[in-house]
């Protein structure tokens, strides 16, 4: 009974699952996802498309619809694959800036938590953890994350603005433990034709 009273508390609070789940992704030396994600506004589903991403430790390669997006840390390349257009800039995001390789980490600073429940998802269970924002600038007020109780992966995260638009995230697909090339993350003109570049970096 003290086994499974210990074990029912350790599920229920927020902050040991949220440090579970990023120790978990902060271990890997990289990963990849296939992710769908709608728009929605109450039941109303604005928009809907599928894309894939990549991650190692500070960098992400993200490609959705018609753009693709590479960063290695410093630089960031957004291309417009239809049109054949480039821009490039700094990437300094602000704190608040939500990317995939730090949805894990985005509890630590400016939010607050709470456990909502346990729910099967695709026939795993989930905890629930709604993020609250404390910070006026930022652009979500709610972040909810729904991270497999086995694995510690998330498996989903609605994001939901001022408005009360929500933003659906679902993981289709994972792919842990990846490792990628040198020059994965960059931009490579030789693959992909390009017609205008923007340069914006200092």
């Amino acid at each position: 009974m003290m086994v499974f009273s210990s074990t029912l508390m350790v599920a229920q609070d927020p902050k040991a699952v949220l440090d579970k789940m990023s120790a978990t992704y902060k271990a890997m030396p990289g990963f990849e996802i296939e992710f769908v994600q709608k728009v929605m506004s109450e039941a109303e589903v604005l928009d809907r498309f599928s894309g894939t991403a990549a991650v190692s430790k500070e960098k992400f390669m993200i490609k959705f619809r018609d753009q693709h997006i590479y960063c290695n840390g410093p630089v960031l390349w957004t291309y417009l694959v239809e049109a054949q257009e480039l821009t490039i800039t700094n990437f300094e995001p602000e704190e608040t800036f939500i990317n995939p390789t730090n949805i894990y980490d985005i509890y630590k600073k400016g939010f607050t938590y709470t456990y909502k429940r346990s729910e099967n998802m695709g026939g795993s269970l989930v905890d629930v953890i709604e993020l609250v924002s404390t910070d006026e600038d930022s652009d979500f007020t709610n972040i909810i994350m729904y991270i497999d109780k086995k694995t510690s992966y998330l498996k989903a995260w609605d994001l939901i603005d001022y408005d009360g638009i929500k933003t659906a995230f679902e993981v289709a697909n994972f792919k842990p433990n990846q490792t990628y090339a040198a020059g994965f993350f960059e931009f490579d003109p030789k693959k992909n034709p390009v017609q205008h570049t923007e340069d914006y970096r200092n």
